[in-house]
């Protein structure tokens, strides 16, 4: 135990601007999650209408709004959202979590940020910028008669509310684009269909359940014509029947620090092109895992939260789960788009059961239901695996000759790629490749060159070893278990080559 130290005096360290506001800038938000978060006010204020326009002309995007039709704020509610985690009494249900949102977000994106508020025919508005930070944290008060001009302009397509909010970005320090002929119409082409993918999952219970719309707007300066586009509700559990029988179950967990949790644990049928199985991706495997609400706003997308081994399990492409949490209790990371759990709260979801079954059952269901669809779409009689890309040609024909002779045969690819520490290679059953660890790459050529084959002995070594875990069902645990062991024991001898290289 220390020695108690006595205080002989104390120290007023306010934060310094800059340095501050460099931080919050570097947060980690991106654009999506940024404008998620303002429109979480949005919805704390009552708003039935959000609309997001981003104001831009040849070269530049030159200001992003986000416009509701909310309750508004009188002076004293816009002085506290102004200030940096302002003591905020936040109600039950409300979405606002750290007094940081507005802020946080806003500045991720630009240097100025300016707030116009409608109340029962009373406007109030202000301004943040970098530099007034940096000046000892001056907030500017802004004329109303002038802002609520603004607000006429910009808040809402058509007449504006007679109450509600409009949040200004200008300074778009992370929205700039290059100069080029088209550079910008390229940028907003692939960003607002992210953005609205986005924005349709995080809010897809409110936007079904109609009590919200949100819509997006690119305007030109020079165009009086801007069409909206209005976000759809993308539900990552919308199917139509389920891809295993007896599923979806509701498993309950004790959950330390929040009590019982009821996690509603689906799976999906294989194969699904549906929007909210592939949620913009092509295969949705990234989309497996955790979907944690509160109070009907989507906080975490996927992740398996160190319960299950990795986020991007093949076998695991069906599973996801969706569990409502609780108002408060729980650590949410400051963009509001994934969970701090603790080690014994990933050790109660893994023991989540209905008596019956526990989520490890759900697992093992999931798995089994991808590779039975597998199996199913290979046919009865499945072709034999042959080694494919990533090996010599000659060794190819010379292996399909061996193993399927005349017959057609199925193809086992090899790749590098990015794997954890440790893990040497890995097994992609549902793409029907053998992934290695681009980092050990030269430790396993051994001095060799890199080149598109090769690494011949180890990778058909490999595919001899697993190829009929490929195509035939097997104890998937059991699997696990012995690649585990296998990469263990290569990491051995690649330990070693890595530490005489290093020599």
């Amino acid at each position: 135990m220390l020695e108690p130290l006595a205080t002989v005096d104390h120290m007023l360290l306010r934060p310094e601007g800059k340095g501050t506001i460099r931080a919050l800038s570097r947060i980690g938000y991106e654009l999506p999650a940024a404008i998620a978060d303002i429109i979480d006010n949005s919805i704390d204020a009552e708003a039935t209408r959000v609309e997001v326009t981003f104001l831009r002309n040849d070269h530049e995007i030159t200001a992003v709004t986000i416009a509701d039709d909310g309750r508004g704020m009188d002076m004293a509610a816009l002085r506290t959202g102004m200030q940096f985690a302002g003591r905020t009494d936040h109600d039950a249900g409300d979405l606002g979590t750290y007094g940081m949102g507005l802020k946080s977000a806003s500045f991720s994106q630009s240097k100025t940020m300016t707030v116009i508020s409608r109340q029962s025919g009373n406007v109030v508005a202000s301004r943040w910028s970098v530099e007034a930070i940096d000046n000892d944290w001056r907030c500017e008060v802004l004329d109303p008669v002038k802002a609520g001009n603004v607000f006429d302009e910009l808040c809402l397509r058509g007449k504006a509310p007679s109450c509600g909010t409009l949040v200004i970005w200008e300074r778009l320090d992370r929205l700039v684009v290059s100069q080029q002929a088209d550079a910008l119409d390229e940028y907003l082409s692939t960003a607002m269909p992210r953005l609205e993918a986005h924005l349709g999952l995080t809010f897809h219970r409110f936007l079904e359940s109609g009590a919200l719309s949100i819509a997006i707007v690119v305007r030109h300066e020079r165009r009086a014509l801007a069409l909206p586009r209005p976000v759809r509700p993308h539900n990552p559990f919308h199917y139509p029947n389920p891809g295993a029988s007896g599923w979806p179950k509701a498993l309950d967990c004790e959950f330390p620090g929040l009590g019982t949790l009821s996690l509603d644990a689906h799976i999906w049928p294989a194969g699904s092109s549906a929007d909210g199985f592939l949620l913009g991706s092509r295969k949705g495997v990234e989309h497996q895992g955790f979907y944690f609400y509160r109070n009907n706003r989507l906080i975490q997308a996927g992740g398996w939260n160190g319960v299950v081994k990795g986020d991007q399990d093949p076998e695991l492409l069906l599973a996801r789960v969706a569990i409502e949490l609780p108002p408060a209790g729980i650590d949410v990371n400051v963009q509001k788009s994934a969970l701090q759990v603790t080690a014994s709260q990933a050790q109660a979801l893994l023991a989540a059961s209905d008596g019956e079954v526990d989520l490890e059952d759900f697992l093992e269901a999931a798995r089994a239901a991808i590779r039975a669809s597998r199996r199913t779409a290979r046919g009865p009689g499945t072709a034999p695996a042959v080694p494919g890309q990533g090996v010599a040609m000659r060794i190819r024909r010379a292996a399909h000759k061996r193993i399927a002779g005349a017959k057609q045969a199925e193809e086992i690819g090899f790749a590098w790629g990015e794997l954890d520490d440790g893990q040497v290679f890995n097994l992609d059953l549902t793409d029907m490749m053998i992934v290695l660890n681009r980092e050990y790459r030269q430790a396993i050529l051994d001095g060799s060159s890199a080149s598109a084959a090769d690494a011949p002995l180890v990778k058909l070594l490999l595919f001899q070893l697993y190829k009929d875990d490929f195509g035939r069902q097997r104890s998937s645990r059991k699997l696990r278990e012995h690649v585990d062991l296998t990469n263990a024991l290569l990491f051995e001898i690649i330990k070693i080559r890595l530490k005489d290289h290093d020599d």
